[in-house]
């Protein structure tokens, strides 16, 4: 790979670089990449060495002097930025191998799996290419997810395919396990070549690469261990920070869609209800009402219509505290995440954990709701 006398201050500057080992289709793989530029797309189940190999390929077209991007797509076990975000950075200024917890670019998703969230992953993932693009970047690499069997990951997998139009498809496997998903993405003979060019599309290279004996299985817990670190260092900086209701719109909650309800309306909902009622809007024949916290079960089930006939929708406060969310611009792009503290309600102002400067506070356009709760040591809680 390199002469003797330049390994040392190789190894320096890329210290992962002595725990590789460079298979020769790995080789052939980045000398397949230099061409071609971009973007690759690196696919495998988990444990195969996706970050590995896209690390190597950073290294190959930081050393060859072509700036290169690398999009990390795996929400669970990801290398750029905090879990439950795709992350993008830009290499230079960066050097291959430096795991940035604040990458170039992120695009929150909000969960550790793309399960239930195929269409978010792949916009992100489209989104992210084109912001490397546009800082002048032809070398992009694509880690891919380990949702890798099965429908979901098929129709993700193809999606992504179809948004991209990927140069290079890079396939990690031990044992051919990738074969459906590499048919449901060329077809049959899932040899070396995807179908030849048409009109409107460039050809797509595959190749079959195998698996470094250096790649270890982690299990379960490990992987838990390793997502509660990413996040706890993400974290570590956070403070408190308050954001003005009136200001913002929410994704995944429909709030600041609509006109607030009265407080003779917020009454009304208390007594049926039985807990207070915080604050609540209506918008397009629906009334959506942020409760104290969860109604009794018999109140939950007599639900009654709104005054006409709109359907209601209620949300606990007390079920929002330490969810996980996204803090976005007015262009949908990922400012910081940030954890909901627990605390009383306040009309008009949100409390956030966050490591988001509080001098582009007043930048935050969008809330996207996550599915996860954090502790704000960034430890995963369980749903109850």
């Amino acid at each position: 790979m390199t002469s003797g006398s330049d390994q040392p201050d190789l190894l320096n500057l890329f210290p992962f670089l002595a725990r590789m080992e460079v298979l020769p289709e790995w080789e052939a793989a980045a000398r397949e990449f230099l061409t071609s530029g971009g973007p690759v797309m690196v696919l495998g189940a988990p444990d195969t060495g996706k970050s590995t190999l896209s690390r190597y390929l950073l290294y190959r077209a930081f050393t060859a002097g072509l700036p290169a991007a690398l999009v990390d797509l795996d929400l669970g076990q990801s290398h750029l930025g905090p879990p439950a975000a795709l992350g993008m950075g830009l290499y230079p200024p960066r050097l291959p191998g430096d795991d940035s917890l604040f990458p170039h670019g992120l695009w929150f998703i909000g969960q550790t799996s793309p399960v239930g969230a195929i269409l978010e992953v792949s916009v992100g993932c489209r989104v992210l290419v084109d912001d490397a693009a546009r800082q002048g970047v032809r070398h992009v690499v694509v880690n891919t997810s380990g949702l890798v069997a099965g429908p979901g990951a098929w129709r993700l997998k193809k999606a992504q395919v179809e948004l991209l139009q990927p140069s290079l498809i890079l396939a990690l496997e031990r044992e051919g396990e990738l074969t459906p998903l590499l048919r449901s993405l060329v077809g049959k003979e899932a040899g070396e070549t995807a179908p030849p060019k048409t009109e409107n599309r460039k050809p797509n290279t595959l190749l079959r690469l195998p698996v470094s004996s250096r790649i270890l299985r982690r299990s379960p817990e490990e992987r838990r261990r390793y997502r509660e670190e990413r996040f706890h260092r993400y974290f570590q900086k956070a403070r408190r920070l308050t954001f003005p209701w009136a200001r913002l719109v929410w994704q995944g909650q429909p709030w600041g869609l609509g006109d607030p309800l009265e407080e003779a309306e917020l009454a009304h909902w208390s007594r049926h209800l039985g807990v207070p009622a915080l604050y609540g809007e209506r918008q397009d024949r629906r009334l959506v009402v942020l409760l104290k916290e969860p109604p009794p079960e018999p109140h939950r089930l007599a639900l009654p219509a709104g005054a006409e006939g709109e359907a209601v929708r209620w949300i606990s406060w007390s079920g929002l505290h330490l969810r996980l969310v996204g803090l976005l611009d007015a262009a949908h792009r990922t400012l910081a995440l940030g954890i909901i503290l627990p605390g009383p309600w306040h009309p008009q102002a949100l409390a956030l954990w966050t490591p988001l400067p509080p001098e582009i506070v007043s930048q935050t356009r969008f809330i996207k709701l996550g599915k996860m709760k954090l502790t704000l040591e960034g430890r995963e809680m369980l749903e109850t």
